[in-house]
This record gives C-alpha cells, sequence and structure tokens, in this order.
C-alpha cells in the first residue's frame, strides 16, 4: 500500500551516526529503548535491528545507555562486539560527555531548596518497583552538574551534565531541588505536552565521536508557558512523520489504527485515523481547522490515497450530518471508490463509511479494548450497551461468547452491526439486537432479572433520543453504571470507557464507586487500562479515552 511510507520502523533523518562501529540516533519522545510490549516489539532497539536487516547488514546492536520512554536525544549503541569493552569502560569511568536540556518549574513549594545560575546535585538514590527517591543513608551516590540558560518567573531551562547514570537521576535530582521537570508529573512536575527532557549531546573520546541534537521547539513554547501549538510548516511535518514512524508496528496486523493523537503526539487539536489507504481528519481547535488543508496535504504526501474532514470543535451531535462540519468529498486526494470500506483489525474486517457524517462506524482508539472483551467473553451472556455497529459483540461472537445482546437507539448502526457479524462468518440471528434507549433497555431487563457476565459500556459523552432525551457524561455515567450493576452477575465485570475530555482518570473511578454504592454492590477490582501504542497519553494523562475494567460480587 502506497500509505505504508509513513511507517517506517524507524526513520533514516534521525540517524545521526552510522559508522565505526557506532550507531547514534536522535531519538523521538514515546518510544522505549528496550522491552515494553513483546507482542509488539515496539522498542528502539528491535525496530533498528529491522532497519539493518532490511539494508542486509549484520543486526547487532549493544546497549550501553538508556533514555526514559519520554525523552528525546542522542543515544548510542555499538554495531561490532569489540567496540563493547572500550564503550562500556568510557561510560563506567564517566569519561563521556553528555549534556540534557529540560524545561523545569520553579512554583513555590514548601521546603523547596533555590536554584542558583549554576551548581551542582548530589544525593544517594534509592529504586524500587521503578520509582526513584533521595535517601539519607544506603543506596547509590548520584551527582549532576546543571546551569540555567534562561529563565522566567517561572520556568527555567537548564543544561544538566549527570556525572553518574543512575535511574531517573536527573529527574529525582531535580524534584528533590524544587524544580521538577516540566510533564513529569511521576516526580511532581506540571501537566504538559510531553516529558520536557531532552539529550542534547553526546562525546566519546575513544573513538573520537561528537553528535548533537537539536533542541526541539516545544521546549521554547514551554519555557514562555505559550500554549501547545501546531508550530511552524516543517514542524508540523516532522510531527507527523514521528507520529506514524511510531505507529510502525502496528501495520503488520492492522491497517486501521489512530495515527495522530492530538497533545499525545504534539499536535494539539488533531487526531488523524487511518482507514486501508485513506485518513480521517478530525480537528477541535481553532488553530487546527485553519491548518486543515495543509495538515491533509502533508498525510498525501506521505501516501494517503484520500482524507476527510470531520470538525470536532464546532460539533454538536444534532447536527451531526451537516456539509460543513462533515463533507462529503475528500479535502486532500481521491474520492472513496466505494461507499463502503473494508478495514482489517487482526484476523476481524468491519466495514465503515468515511463520507456520512462526522462518525465513520469504527472507534480505532478503543482496539485493545475490543481484545480485552475477546479475551473475557468465552461462554459468557455479554451485553454492548450504545453499541454502534457491534464492533465489541463480534469481538465476543468470535470468542465462543453464550450469547451476545446489542443495545443501539440506532437502527442504521445495527443493520450494519448486522453486517460486520456477516462479515467475519457469523450469525446475526444467533444473537439479539435491540433497537431502543439502553438505560430505558436496562431498567426493564433488571425487572426481568437478566443477568450478564459481562458488560461494555462506552456512552457517547452527549446524545439524544427521539423522545427529546438527553444523555450526557456529567452525571449521566454514574446512572447508568448503577443500572449495569443491576443486571451483573455475581463475579461479572464490566468494561467503563469515557471519551468525554472534562472528565478525569480520578473523577472516573469517583463515578464508578459512586454507582456501585448506589446500586449495592462491591466492587472487587478496579483497574485502570494503559493506553495503546496508536493513542500515546500526554503525561496529564489518557487523552480523551479513559477505560476500567470493574469487577463485583
Amino acid at each position: 500500500m502506497a500509505f505504508e511510507r509513513l511507517f517506517p520502523a524507524f526513520r533514516a533523518e534521525r540517524i545521526l551516526h552510522d559508522e565505526g562501529g557506532l550507531l547514534v540516533v536522535n531519538k523521538p519522545p514515546g518510544i522505549v529503548v528496550h522491552g515494553g510490549d513483546a507482542a509488539l516489539v515496539a522498542d528502539l532497539v528491535s525496530r533498528l535491528k529491522q532497519v539493518l536487516r532490511a539494508r542486509g547488514e549484520d543486526d547487532y546492536l549493544g546497549v550501553h545507555q538508556r533514555l526514559d520512554v519520554g525523552t528525546s536525544g542522542v543515544l548510542a549503541f555499538t554495531r561490532d562486539p569489540a567496540r563493547n569493552a572500550v564503550i562500556a569502560e568510557q561510560m563506567e569511568a564517566h569519561r563521556t560527555l553528555r549534556s540534557y536540556v529540560a524545561v523545569v518549574s520553579l512554583a513555590p513549594r514548601k521546603n523547596a531548596l533555590a536554584l542558583a545560575n549554576a551548581g551542582s546535585f548530589e544525593q544517594r538514590l534509592e529504586t524500587v518497583k521503578g520509582q526513584t527517591r533521595v535517601v539519607k543513608s544506603g543506596g547509590q551516590q548520584a551527582r549532576t552538574q546543571y546551569r540555567v540558560l534562561e529563565r522566567t518567573s517561572q520556568r527555567a531551562l537548564l543544561e544538566l551534565r549527570p556525572e553518574t547514570g543512575r535511574t531517573h537521576q536527573l529527574r529525582v535530582h531535580l524534584a528533590h531541588a524544587g524544580a521538577p521537570i516540566v510533564g513529569d508529573t511521576a516526580y511532581g512536575g506540571p501537566p504538559a505536552e510531553r516529558l520536557f527532557l531532552h539529550a542534547r549531546e553526546l562525546s566519546f573520546g575513544t573513538p573520537k565521536l561528537h553528535c548533537s541534537a537539536p533542541l526541539p521547539d516545544a521546549f521554547l513554547d514551554a519555557l514562555q508557558q505559550r500554549p501547545a501549538s501546531l508550530g511552524s510548516s516543517l514542524r508540523l511535518r516532522e510531527a507527523i512523520a514521528d507520529a506514524g514512524c511510531l505507529r510502525a508496528p502496528l501495520t503488520e496486523q492492522n491497517d486501521t489504527f489512530r495515527i495522530v493523537n492530538d497533545l499525545g503526539d504534539g499536535l494539539p487539536g488533531v487526531c488523524v485515523d487511518r482507514y486501508a489507504d485513506y485518513a480521517v481528519l478530525s480537528l477541535a481547535s481553532a488553530e487546527a481547522s485553519a491548518r486543515a488543508s495543509e495538515i491533509a496535504q502533508v498525510l498525501v504526501d506521505f501516501g494517503a490515497r484520500g482524507v476527510y474532514l470531520k470538525e470536532r470543535a464546532r460539533a454538536d451531535l444534532r447536527r451531526a450530518a451537516q456539509a460543513e462540519l462533515a463533507p462529503k468529498e475528500p479535502i486532500a486526494g481521491a474520492a472513496v471508490p466505494a461507499p463502503v470500506v473494508l478495514v482489517r483489525e487482526g484476523e476481524l474486517s468491519f466495514g465503515v463509511t468515511l463520507d456520512d457524517g462526522l462518525s465513520c462506524g469504527l472507534f480505532v482508539d478503543q482496539r485493545e479494548n475490543r481484545r480485552r472483551i475477546a479475551a473475557l467473553a468465552g461462554a459468557q451472556r455479554v451485553l454492548n450497551l450504545f453499541s454502534y455497529t457491534c464492533s465489541f459483540s463480534v469481538y465476543a461472537a468470535r470468542a465462543s461468547a453464550e450469547h451476545v445482546t446489542s443495545v443501539d437507539l440506532s437502527g442504521h448502526a445495527l443493520a450494519r452491526g448486522r453486517d460486520n457479524f456477516t462479515l467475519n462468518g457469523l450469525d446475526p440471528a444467533a444473537h439479539s439486537f435491540v433497537q431502543t434507549d439502553a438505560l430505558e433497555w436496562l431498567a426493564r431487563a433488571a425487572k426481568r432479572g437478566e443477568k450478564f457476565g459481562l458488560v461494555i459500556l462506552d456512552p457517547p459523552s452527549f446524545s439524544t433520543s427521539g423522545k427529546g432525551k438527553t444523555f450526557r457524561v456529567e452525571g449521566g455515567y454514574e446512572h447508568a453504571l448503577a443500572l449495569v450493576f443491576g443486571v451483573l452477575g455475581a463475579g461479572g465485570r464490566v468494561l467503563a470507557v469515557t471519551n468525554h475530555r472534562k472528565t478525569s482518570l480520578l473523577a472516573f473511578r469517583k463515578i464508578a464507586h459512586d454507582a456501585a454504592r448506589t446500586a449495592g454492590r462491591e466492587i472487587t477490582q478496579l483497574k485502570d487500562l494503559s493506553s495503546p501504542l496508536d493513542c500515546p497519553a500526554s503525561p496529564g494523562g489518557p487523552f480523551p479515552a479513559k477505560s476500567m475494567l470493574i469487577s463485583v460480587r
């Protein structure tokens, strides 16, 4: 497919040096260096090995340093085992030059230390279960030199030169000094679109080598506390290219997923979903809307056959069919050749429509949740509320659920759901499709004494029924979840999802506990579900979808 050129294992433009047995790259934020999801094989080492094999070269890589997943910048690997001892000796003796740049918060904090224009941090650090803290005794000695490059009333841009290499050393040093890194919420930093820590320079004495990675433009924006923006045309293109690279492991099994996830990819107000060779561009800010044509053209340049627009900043679901919010024709490239486009998600297929309103028929950000449902649905009676085109139901039925009931107010959506069952070799007649208000149906089902072992509750943030009733997450979700608990059998589970932007994870958990008390049920487990690879969360949390798996007795 032509679109595949947006999804390289690693971008050639980010390789800084590759000779003399050393490979040096400029790592983007968002990619783990080693390990991570074993099934996806999305770590940087595996990606670089794939690049080397594609070039017909030996794929040996020696790992001598790491950067946190949110940290960008210079990172070196050995390509020749004979180099390992020399590089390791320089690292262990701290004879390499490593320079980092960070944006830190200077907001007043109790017992905060004064941050001079230059100085050093020296504490003993202890790491337990991935978290590092300062300790008075024990642990390991850690030293960092710093100097202030620029300062505002509330933030500073620092250069940092670590003299030791402890886990999270820079982050903990700065947090302990009352100047946590912006975006480092794990160590008390203010939320931001990314972790503002960048490895700018790396030098070896043997071989003689100095590599540097330019400071991303976003760092100066963060220093000045300017609102996150799309930036220059070059910055926009680079961000889209990096986002595409991050998703590369998904292309092996899927031709539908999210390419750009708003702030999680440093592109505020922009979401891009892939459906086969086409892209759907969803915009949720005035700046993004003003640059829609530019963004669409970048996607076409990267191989999208066509780009369809969905304006969500102004979108009212009661006006979703209006042509200005979701034009029937693409804003760049060619139109789809047929009304329904077939897309592949793992072993399953779904039909989507790109030119008919704001929704396409498959919410790509729920892919991992659909797989979770498949893992839980075997031999269960499954209830899918606000089922839309029944993608959760398809996964449950394919996983040998005893029976799946799909409830939605839209007859058109349920008809498409039946088509999705047939498309995947399932008999829709063996399951139930109910066109009605989901909350009214729940109340009736409770009176009938119906029980389910697994329930999916993924309502829209706002909707209206033909009777003029409205559903809003604020206030409505707790009531809906209490009704769900009324039809959930002992030991049953609920997948609870909301994409309401103003509902935080903490608020979402509170909704669950309040609903359980109302229904007289006891929650035995409440598990927050992580964001998938194609929906990276900003340091402030999942954006916008939040998901929980709730078990009750």
